[in-house]
């Protein structure tokens, strides 16, 4: 299992981009464009602190590396010709040769070794090694939900994602589209069909996803002329999550 990892305001030494401050930034603009005072404010994070250090919770939050990377090779093998077999399905992969996972690794432009990549992949049950000794594509998405522990990465970054939805309008300028977000919910649910809801929702929001997934691909830009530093680059997705509260 991956070691713990304790966030902190200079983000993690994988990625400096994760910052705690990415967070809690719009949070605090949010309340307090609701009329909260500063002083509310700093007194509800007070009592936020301290009631989350009364937790029992055993499970940690474990600090995962390349996640993005693992998603870049994942979508590459579900359509790249070149690891392809003849009906048009990813094909089961030796770890190394001229048509390997290394090469799909290393045609993503991933900076970490194939065999850190393959072995993230192993530990969420996308990717499983066959008794040919080579490694097949089994699942088509990212699943990041671990029974023995929270991956942090993954449900920061939907965590950012989820509050500058919610919060753009805030920052919004006429040159910047509205990100959208929309909820679907009932109060009056008997508890009993929370496994039965959770599945179907989970079922049906896959094959979205794989909708989503394709769109992305098909207009992803391989211009190598076209840089993140000039701006012409967005990243673009949608993220969805099930509700399961009684309030």
């Amino acid at each position: 299992m991956p070691k713990p990892f304790t966030a902190t305001s200079s983000g993690s030494d994988n990625n400096p981009h994760l910052k705690a401050g990415d967070l809690l930034e719009p949070i605090m603009a949010f309340l307090g464009q609701s009329g909260m005072s500063k002083a509310a404010l700093l007194a509800e994070c007070h009592l936020a602190i301290k009631s989350a250090t009364k937790s029992r919770s055993t499970l940690k939050v474990v600090h995962v590396r390349f996640t993005q990377e693992g998603i870049n090779v994942v979508n590459r093998w579900l359509r790249d010709p070149v690891y392809l077999n003849q009906v048009g399905r990813p094909e089961e992969l030796p770890l190394r040769g001229a048509r390997s996972f290394g090469s799909l690794v290393r045609a993503c432009g991933a900076t970490a070794a194939p065999s850190i990549v393959l072995a993230q992949l192993i530990e969420f049950g996308i990717v499983r090694k066959v008794a040919s000794g080579k490694y097949r594509l089994i699942r088509r998405l990212m699943d990041f939900g671990q029974k023995e522990y929270v991956p942090f990465e993954p449900n920061f970054k939907f965590l950012v994602d989820a509050t500058r939805a919610a919060t753009s309008r805030l920052k919004a300028t006429t040159k910047t589209p509205n990100v959208f977000w929309q909820c679907a919910d009932n109060l009056r649910i008997p508890r009993h069909l929370t496994k039965d809801f959770l599945r179907f929702a989970h079922q049906r929001s896959l094959s979205f996803m794989y909708e989503i997934n394709d769109w992305l691909d098909q207009h992803e830009s391989r211009d190598s002329r076209v840089t993140r530093s000039r701006g012409q680059l967005r990243r673009f997705g949608v993220g969805l999550f099930g509700i399961n509260s009684n309030r």
